[in-house]
């Protein structure tokens, strides 16, 4: 294996990339951050990183330290709009000793949840095709000051865990960011095709578990 660290935007990548490498590669990876030691994957608490000064005066020595001990930077951020954001990080790397993949699968628009959706277990598809008809429901229902809000998407991530977990208070703790287990089969597929590209890229710098 090839000495990397990974920068995410939140906690959320954090555990999900955590659970992921444990899966793929057999590693157990430390979380790390502004606010707590540095670790294998470095949370640098949202999007814009490159243009806050404050965050840079701590991230720029650690990425020329990396790059001059053979630690790679690795950044994999949500694409958002894919096309803005690829440039921002072309623009990047010609300053800074980094590599990166844009979520879902470095070609597309979304962001970590766009990739959650599409690597559910399909036992449980008819869970979204529910939330899809509350949606839709949302959407063609009027109120006397307009239109209502269809809920963001780590909402119906939300709702997926939480239809899927029991009611005590151990369960429900499942549903949070921090506490979610990717490498339960019975909710979610580490081996869905929608992971082909995140995968071809971390094979660079992983190794597959024999």
């Amino acid at each position: 294996m090839k000495k990397v660290q990974i920068f995410v935007e939140g906690v959320a990548d954090q555990k999900f990339f955590q659970d992921l490498l444990n899966d793929w590669y057999g590693i157990e990876l430390s979380l790390g951050g502004f606010q707590k030691a540095n670790g294998d994957i470095f949370n640098v608490e949202g999007k814009g990183i490159f243009d806050d000064k404050n965050k840079m005066r701590l991230i720029d020595p650690m990425l020329k330290l990396n790059d001059t001990t053979g630690v790679k930077n690795l950044f994999i951020f949500d694409a958002d709009t894919f096309e803005i954001e690829s440039q921002n990080f072309e623009k990047y790397k010609s300053q800074f000793p980094i590599d990166h993949f844009l979520l879902p699968d470095n070609q597309s628009n979304g962001d970590l949840e766009t990739l959650l959706e599409q690597i559910i277990n399909q036992d449980n598809k008819v869970i979204f095709d529910c939330w899809d008809g509350y949606e839709s429901c949302l959407k063609s229902s009027k109120r006397k000051n307009g239109s209502f809000t269809t809920p963001a998407r780590k909402t119906k991530i939300y709702a997926y865990l939480e239809a899927l977990l029991g009611d005590s208070k151990n369960q429900k703790k499942k549903i949070k960011e921090t506490e979610r287990d990717y490498r339960d089969k019975s909710h979610w597929d580490l081996n869905s095709p929608a992971l082909t590209k995140l995968k071809q890229f971390l094979d660079q710098y992983f190794q597959n578990k024999s």
